[in-house]
């Protein structure tokens, strides 16, 4: 077999850049799935009427975060702080009957 000289390795190694820009790319620019499933929590929850609901509860009601069901929850009619009176944070529970008329208010609207 010959030598290969240095300048042969450096060529053999070197990516061809053209190529490498087409496939970061192509990697951007992928089409969004349909339907992402990450983005959704589904889960089902039997809604009582007569049991108090925390926040974590209702953001899985409502398929939403726990920052969003916290604020949420703040704009509701009827809901309980049940924290001391100087808590800095809010134990907030709503009834779920109410958290079933905020449903169906939103359903009709």
């Amino acid at each position: 077999m010959g030598n290969i000289t240095s300048q042969e390795m450096n060529m053999r190694n070197c990516l061809d850049l053209t190529e490498v820009g087409q496939q970061i790319y192509d990697l951007l620019n992928v089409p969004p799935k349909k339907g992402q499933a990450w983005k959704r929590r589904v889960v089902n929850v039997d809604v009582k009427p007569d049991h108090m609901y925390s926040p974590q509860k209702v953001a899985a009601v409502l398929s939403v975060s726990y920052d969003t069901a916290t604020r949420i929850m703040g704009r509701m009619k009827r809901i309980a702080n049940l924290a001391k009176p100087r808590a800095k944070k809010r134990l907030l529970r709503i009834k779920g009957s109410d958290l079933r008329a905020y449903i169906q208010d939103k359903l009709e609207a």
